[in-house]
């Protein structure tokens, strides 16, 4: 290819751009200047080259980006590109209590399991609790230490390995930094909230063998209640106004600080007391958005170091190593809501215990109406509270990523390097959870007696040596201190993900030449193992608090990959790139991924490139060994209904279990009949399965690059992603169904170990994990366009990135439903950020406009307007957003600027997505992926070099 073809002018103008453009498409290196022309290594390949291009499309964010909007996190920026939208987010985990505070991406909203994060071109270790999922934690790798960011917009499992489905990000950092500098920036929202701080320090030396950095900073985001802010101070849901439109309204919960008695009286009505036996009267219900968050607060300390040496004139030896502390604290929601007699008494798990009506908790105004309604026990009425004398549940966690890295580089010839490196990385998470209520001293606080002298004790002796004192639940603020230190639940949560990597390649250039010019080649050997555990807190391990009980998760597994990659130029006009890798899984086995790649240049401003590859996601250690949570949803008994003269399988396999039969045969209509308490009492876990098999994907591309003229060039291409066997949580009614249909000669009554049914028949225990469940079928556009031109003394910057989205497509293996996604609220079908940006002299101003396209929160109806019942109508459609940023900056010497910015200029309110809506938060009202619920936000900070 030629180095200095109108093609590569335009990635060079791309890379220009980037001063204030927000997407452009580029590889992640500039030739060098001199005699001679570097080869450089572009993200996609590994095979070192002399051109600028790829056969698919890359799009390079650069640092100065991340100072035009004043970004404290990279997510903040990474997110906003339209082909990446945020995994997890400080507001869509603030209900959350393992993923609180993370901030992570998913590339073409495929799930951030499916996003390979890179730093430097190699991986980097998962921040997230391993029972809860698998990505990199974005506040582990500060934005001080880079210097560009490229997303690699198609699957690369043959030259990255498992996970690069959606495709890459690659976080490239400032590893020649020279001199000291001193950043420093502080904002705050329009409201006068939501206060941010940073403070860092970077300092770099470049002598004439190698080079090194190091960074230390400091940032606090203080977060947002959401009570600071009108949309989401209040609880909400859709209602109908008298002419059937969807309107927005309270929504309390029927758990409230004073306590709630339903019951039916003698007549079959249903009535509701307060606690204490008055009237409940709606005014008396619960927000639960006053106690909760709309913005995690986070906090980081930071650092971060490499070296590179040369050892000799053929050696080089790096090194990095990264370390970052975030926490967030004082993360709440409402009070716990207990639920007396399933919560404490277990009449969801067919317990059959509960208050008596004569116990001397019990007001007389309340005893006196239950025992006119013929009621002997609290177990015969629905008895709800809000422990809000236990103050709001809270979330406190801390977690320390630490990663290291070394390796050599070897000059073996001329045209034959070697590298190999070897990095280990881990994450440890410290969780403190506030506001649980301890279920067995519960138990003892409830059971009351009074002493000789008329006071209420604990009935038993025991308890009350350990501090029991009765727990007065009847009534608003009769919960006394005492009783509850006696029954508080502190909960300790910890876990810890670890990886090891060794690699080794060989690259460099075969010794004969196509027409086109050299072939490049790359072969190579990595080894991966990953680790990970979780431990809940000891009562939540033995089911003994207010939450469900949860085991601990543990295990590991590692992966031996060998690759390799040929780079053909067949013409001056015309290259094929080729990669293949093998990958032995210890769990799931081998498989073969593959790459193919072409370029076309027919004219010298036009390049035409298409890609074909295939990719795998391999499970990880929460789909492999998630430790198991009790659930007690609803599951359907298929043998519910069934009756002595049912033909088929799911009847025959019915009837093969005694108690069963036996209750046919005894039912007056000869049919299996389950009690209310039976329908509702089944409980169960889920959590991970060794069963579950890699995900694999097939991907193509087809696309252009244009060099309109010398200051505009267009790039366009067009992406198809199908994955199969996606992985996702079998429902446990599925779990019943594929049993029970089984054929009968080949049926087990236990499911493979996950069915558990008494002596009567009725399920007591259902299990499910993970499983292969889903197919996923996307596809779209991306355009891009670029310009730069001198403008009135100065320099004029201007870029456009576009995304659209065509289909978005998710299909059950088992029953092939599918639905189509594209132009719901998190799947917009057009997305768009255009920056423009102008420097003259020592003063620079940029303008950002960030647009979501029109959307609907639910294309099939999975929605619910709650007085109708009935799916959403207006409020189901979302008008397109477009958000305004700007930034203003000025140096005052070479060595000093100052800046100041405003995101979200107009202070744009988000689109209203309450309960019972398919996309809404609980706790924000909208849907944080996609909006902005800051609204308007001042930043100024300045930056000194020395």
């Amino acid at each position: 290819m030629k180095n200095n073809s109108a093609i590569t002018k335009a990635i060079r103008l791309a890379l220009l751009a980037g001063a204030t453009g927000t997407a452009m498409t580029a590889p992640i290196a500039m030739a060098a200047e001199g005699d001679g022309v570097e080869r450089i290594e572009v993200t996609g390949s590994r095979i070192k080259r002399t051109d600028l291009e790829t056969p698919v499309p890359v799009t390079v964010i650069d640092r100065s980006q991340m100072d035009a909007i004043g970004a404290l996190n990279v997510a903040d920026v990474l997110n906003s590109s339209p082909v990446a939208i945020a995994g997890s987010d400080q507001s869509n985990t603030s209900f959350s209590t393992t993923s609180v505070g993370l901030n992570t991406t998913a590339l073409r909203n495929l799930g951030e399991e499916r996003t390979l994060v890179l730093v430097n071109g190699r991986r980097f270790v998962s921040g997230i609790a391993p029972s809860s999922g698998y990505a990199v934690d974005l506040n582990s790798i500060p934005t001080s230490i880079i210097e560009r960011i490229e997303i690699l917009k198609s699957a690369s499992s043959a030259v990255y390995g498992s996970d690069a489905v959606a495709g890459v990000v690659n976080i490239i950092t400032r590893n020649e930094f020279e001199g000291v500098e001193l950043d420093s920036q502080y904002g705050i929202s329009d409201a006068g909230d939501r206060g941010t701080w940073e403070i860092n320090l970077t300092a770099g030396k470049s002598w004439d063998s190698g080079n090194a950095y190091a960074t230390f900073g400091f940032d606090d985001d203080e977060g947002l209640k959401s009570s600071d802010r009108n949309f989401s101070a209040q609880d909400l849901a859709y209602y109908a106004d008298e002419n059937g439109n969807d309107v927005s309204g309270p929504l309390y919960s029927s758990y409230p600080p004073q306590g709630r008695v339903s019951f039916q009286n003698n007549d079959g009505e249903t009535i509701s007391l307060n606690a204490d036996g008055t009237e409940f009267m709606a005014d008396g219900k619960f927000n639960r958005a006053a106690y909760r968050q709309l913005v995690s607060p986070l906090q980081r300390r930071y650092a971060a170091a490499g070296l590179t040496q040369e050892l000799s004139d053929t050696v080089r030896f790096f090194s990095e190593f990264n370390y970052n502390n975030s926490k967030t604290k004082g993360s709440t929601i409402e009070p716990t809501p207990l639920d007396v007699n399933e919560n404490i008494f277990l009449q969801d798990r067919n317990g059959t215990g509960g208050i008596d009506i004569n116990s001397p908790l019990i007001p007389e105004m309340l005893r006196s109406q239950l025992q006119a309604a013929g009621i002997t026990n609290m177990n015969e009425t629905d008895f709800v509270r809000r422990l809000v004398e236990f103050g709001p549940r809270s979330t406190d966690v801390r977690r320390d990523t630490i990663r290291m890295l070394a390796g050599l580089d070897w000059e073996l010839s001329d045209s034959w390097t070697a590298n190999a490196y070897y990095s280990w990385g881990k994450t440890d998470q410290w969780q403190d959870n506030g506001g649980q209520l301890n279920i067995e001293r519960a138990l003892n606080a409830l059971d009351v007696i009074e002493d000789d002298e008329g006071n209420l004790i604990c009935a038993d002796e025991h308890a009350r040596l350990q501090g029991c004192v009765p727990l007065n639940l009847f009534g608003a603020g009769t919960v006394s201190q005492k009783a509850v230190d006696y029954t508080r639940s502190p909960a300790k949560a910890t876990g810890q993900a670890e990886q090891e990597i060794f690699a080794a390649s060989v690259a460099g250039y075969l010794p004969f030449e196509l027409p086109g010019g050299e072939i490049g080649s790359v072969v190579g050997y990595e080894y991966r193992i990953e680790r990970g555990s979780y431990q809940p807190g000891d009562l939540a391990q033995t089911g003994s608090s207010s939450t469900n009980r949860a085991q601990p998760t543990d295990g590991q597994f590692y992966t031996n990959d060998v690759f390799g990659e040929l780079a053909l130029p067949v013409l001056d006009t015309l290259s094929v790139n080729l990669a293949a890798r093998y990958s032995d899984h210890s769990v799931v086995g081998g498989n073969v991924t593959w790459n193919a790649g072409v370029e076309y240049t027919p004219i010298e401003s036009l390049k035409l490139r298409a890609s074909a590859a295939t990719a795998i996601r391999t499970p990880n250690i929460a789909d492999l060994y998630g430790g198991r949570g009790e659930t007690f949803a609803s599951v359907s008994d298929p043998c519910s209904g069934v009756s002595l003269t049912d033909t088929g399988s799911i009847a025959e396999n019915c009837r093969a279990n005694p108690a069963i039969l036996a209750r046919m045969k005894a039912h007056p209509d000869g049919i299996f009949e389950l009690t209310q308490a039976e329908l509702q009492g089944t409980g169960g876990t889920i959590g991970g399965s060794e069963l579950v098999q890699e995900e694999e994907a097939e991907t193509y591309s087809v696309g252009l690059i244009w060099q309109v003229i010398d200051d505009i060039s267009l790039t366009v291409d067009y992406y198809d992603i199908s994955i199969d066997n996606a992985i996702a949580s079998t429902g446990r009614s599925t779990v019943l169904r594929r049993c029970y249909e089984s054929d009968p000669s080949q049926f087990d009554p236990t499911c493979q170990g996950q069915v558990v049914r008494n002596g009567d028949g009725a399920l007591t225990e259902v299990d499910t994990g993970t499983a292969n469940e889903n197919q996923i079928d996307t596809n779209g556009v991306d355009v891009e366009i670029t310009y730069s031109t001198e403008l009135f003394g100065g320099d004029f910057n201007g870029s456009i990135a576009y995304a659209w989205l065509g289909e978005y497509v998710r299909t059950s293996i088992e029953s092939a439903d599918s639905v189509d996604y594209a132009g719901e609220v998190v799947y917009p079908e057009n997305r768009a950020v255009m920056n423009l940006g102008y420097r003259l002299n020592q003063f620079d101003v940029s303008w950002r406009m960030r647009f979501w396209g029109s959307v609907v929160d639910s294309k099939d109806g999975d929605n619910l307007n709650l007085g109708t019942g009935l799916p959403l109508t207006n409020a189901n459609h979302i008008d397109a957003v477009t958000y305004h940023d700007l930034n203003f900056g000025y140096e005052f010497m070479d060595s000093a600027r100052a800046f100041l910015g405003v995101r979200n200029v107009f202070d744009k309110t988000p689109p209203l997505l309450p309960q019972a809506t398919n996309y809404g938060g609980t706790g924000i009202n909208t849907a944080s992926e996609a909006y902005d619920v800051t609204g308007r936000y001042f930043y100024a900070g300045v930056s000194l070099k020395f």
